[in-house]
């Protein structure tokens, strides 16, 4: 029987393939990472080449972490703001697909937006009470 994931695996870099193998448990299924293993043992790596592999997945790390160590940009924290929690799941996938969390910080402005109206309506309630 073929494995479905065989020309995945073949297609596949070396970094993408170490990758897959060294991925935490439950990340990729059990015929994904025999594949990733068996095309690894195909292609005979040489030392170097593993090194060079590794070195490719850390910059790709590395570029990832500096990426979600990004401040939320202004016109996205004034939209959380101005907006709070409308629209708030598309736009935590847009943040969480590339690997990117920053929606912790979106849902911190959202918050603020959310108590600045709590107050202004708390305002305007007292002042239409009093007015009376």
């Amino acid at each position: 029987m073929k494995n479905e994931f065989e020309e995945v695996m073949s297609q596949s870099s070396d970094a993408e393939l170490l990758e897959v193998i060294n991925s935490s448990p439950g990340d990729y299924v059990p015929l994904a990472l025999e594949a990733a293993n068996i095309e690894l043992k195909k292609r005979h790596l040489s030392n170097e080449q593993i090194a060079l592999a590794k070195d490719e997945i850390k910059q790709k790390q590395d570029l990832a972490e500096a990426k979600n160590n990004e401040p939320l940009s202004t016109s996205d924290r004034v939209f959380a703001f101005i907006f709070p929690r409308i629209f708030s799941t598309l736009l935590w996938r847009t943040y969480t697909t590339d690997g990117n969390e920053r929606y912790k910080e979106r849902v911190r402005w959202q918050l603020y937006g959310l108590c600045f109206y709590v107050v202004i309506f708390l305002i305007l309630g007292t002042i239409a009470y009093f007015s009376k």
